[in-house]
């Protein structure tokens, strides 16, 4: 299945220094997929970045033929999402 980035998704990456790889590996392997609604999913995955924790989440719209990356953020504040 396609991989897409939205505008907002492309310039939320750029902004916060995420890059393209790193999305593509986070939705290749996940720690967990949450369901958001019947076409929205949220996949996240804890990385270790100049040794501190963070929280990488990705936000997705699945499609037939496609996935769109919506956004993307990294968090250090990764009790607030039950790991």
């Amino acid at each position: 299945m396609d991989i897409l980035f939205s505008n907002h998704a492309l310039e939320r990456m750029k902004a916060r220094k995420i890059f393209k790889e790193r999305v593509i590996t986070i939705i290749e392997q996940p720690d967990t997929i949450i369901p958001q609604d019947e076409k929205i999913r949220i996949y996240s995955k804890l990385i270790n970045d100049e040794n501190k924790l963070y929280l990488y989440r990705v936000f997705l719209k699945i499609e037939m033929k496609a996935m769109t990356v919506i956004t993307v953020y990294r968090t250090s504040k990764i009790e607030k999402y039950g790991y």
